[in-house]
């Protein structure tokens, strides 16, 4: 009997040898299977992922519950990116867990991934080590700043160049300032080739002397990621200093143009710039003028026509800095254009009527054309034939023509009025001279002065002839 029930008690102790151990305490077998990163080498302030892959054995004796997933740089103790209560990994699967973070700095990053999880009550940590190369790949953006000045505009040059062997699509440049307003500020083209570099030139009115301009470009990567890659530059801004100075000179010629000397003195452009010309209150001309940049200078020249002889104000006005401008000076203007004037006039009579004679003059620097004389009708004076008024036509400058008038005058009258009219830069001028007929004497009486002096001379002739006679005899006889 005892042996049978030793036997049975064997029998057992093989049964339960047979049977497995319990898994009572037991920890998962758990591991990081990999971590990937995306895209593979992030570029400075661009967002990048690292999904890591948890595997929980085939063999694994329990669930893995994962609490946290973090990463950190190597022996660092700050958080890069974190997330929690992912849920639970049975035995045989896997879990991806992305984790979301960027590094400002370009560069090679030591980093580390650690998993916490929790099963049959304990804590697992599992770690895994990551390189991260943070490089300034894409395209790249550079910034050139002019010289600003407070309340001017100024030319910033951004340029975009692609160093990379692939193309970069749907670029977007957008530029933007602190304490500064920027005209026109996004930029867009289709793609960017290989190799390639493009600026775009910007506007940027500073209202400070001390802001930043900044450029953010976002483009599509080749393998369809969208990237963002951004530069800054200090914008510096002087005070506004504003000086205009204005020389005005006479060129030369009959009709002198007004010729100014505009010089900018101060630090920042003459924009719609406008230069008149006033005769008191009367606009004479006004002019507009490109800009003058800062420290440059100028020279304007105004044809002046509808005036001879005047003090002419000379006025620039003007947008500097933000702020109006106006600069005065004056000048003594002189003109010389064709002037026609009767010279050497000389009068007598001729068949009862008076006949002017003399020379049409130009006295002065351009051409006069359509030259008439003529003689005016008035108490006591007819113009007569053959020339009542005479076509001289064209004198040129400092030179003359002749010309000839009859006139029917009455007893009495001392001066005839004789006119002149001619065209000079298109304009028409006329001008009234009195010729002095007093000297002249009555026709009547000339002729009876005439009679007298005709008697005398026949009769003084006759005593000749018979002188002549005479000797002629006397000298006949004594041969």
């Amino acid at each position: 009997m005892f042996q049978r029930a030793l036997l049975v008690v064997l029998i057992f102790a093989v049964v339960l040898a047979g049977i497995p151990a319990t898994t009572a305490g037991q920890e998962a077998t758990a591991y990081i299977d990999d971590v990937i990163v995306s895209p593979a080498q992030p570029t400075p302030d661009e967002r990048f992922t690292l999904t890591t892959v948890v595997q929980n054995a085939q063999t694994s004796p329990t669930n893995l519950d994962v609490t946290d997933v973090y990463v950190r740089t190597a022996g660092g103790t700050r958080d890069l990116a974190r997330v929690e209560d992912l849920g639970t990994i049975p035995p045989g699967s896997d879990l991806r867990i992305p984790l979301s973070l960027r590094l400002e700095d370009p560069g090679t990053y030591d980093l580390r991934v650690t998993v916490i999880g929790q099963s049959n009550g304990e804590t697992q940590r599992l770690q895994y080590p990551v390189v991260v190369r943070v490089r300034e790949g894409g395209p790249q953006v550079a910034i050139e700043v002019g010289d600003a000045v407070i309340g001017t505009e100024t030319p910033v040059a951004v340029t975009v160049s692609n160093g990379e062997d692939v193309v970069a699509r749907n670029v977007r440049l957008s530029v933007a300032a602190d304490g500064a307003t920027v005209e026109n500020a996004t930029r867009v083209v289709p793609r960017l080739e290989s190799g390639e570099a493009r600026t775009f030139d910007f506007g940027v009115t500073p209202s400070t002397a001390e802001s930043q301009v900044v450029a953010s470009l976002q483009y599509t990567t080749a393998d369809g990621n969208a990237r963002t890659t951004t530069a800054a530059a200090p914008l510096v801004a002087e005070p506004l200093r504003q000086e205009v100075r204005l020389d005005a000179s006479l060129g030369d010629g009959a009709r002198p143009a007004v010729v100014v000397d505009v010089t900018n003195l101060g630090n920042a452009p003459l924009d719609d710039l406008v230069i008149s010309l006033r005769d008191g209150g009367s606009v004479v001309l006004r002019k507009p003028v490109e800009s003058i940049p800062a420290e440059s200078e100028r020279t304007v020249r105004l044809n002046v026509s509808s005036v001879d002889r005047a003090t002419l104000d000379v006025i620039a006005t003007y947008e500097t800095g933000g702020q109006m401008g106006t600069t005065t000076t004056a000048i003594d203007y002189v003109a010389s254009p064709g002037e026609i004037e009767l010279t050497g006039v000389d009068v007598e009579l001729e068949d009862g009527a008076v006949h002017i004679s003399g020379s049409a003059s130009n006295v002065g620097l351009s051409d006069a054309q359509s030259v008439v004389v003529r003689v005016v009708p008035t108490d006591g004076v007819e113009p007569a034939r053959p020339y009542k008024e005479y076509f001289v036509g064209s004198v040129p400058a400092s030179d003359f023509a002749s010309f000839d008038l009859y006139a029917n005058v009455e007893a009495g009258v001392t001066t005839v009025p004789v006119e002149v009219t001619y065209l000079v830069d298109g304009r028409e001028r006329t001008a009234e001279t009195m010729v002095d007929v007093s000297g002249l004497s009555d026709p009547d009486e000339q002729n009876r002065g005439s009679g007298i002096n005709s008697t005398l001379l026949l009769g003084g002739g006759a005593v000749a002839l018979l002188v002549v006679v005479g000797v002629s005899i006397y000298a006949y006889r004594r041969r």
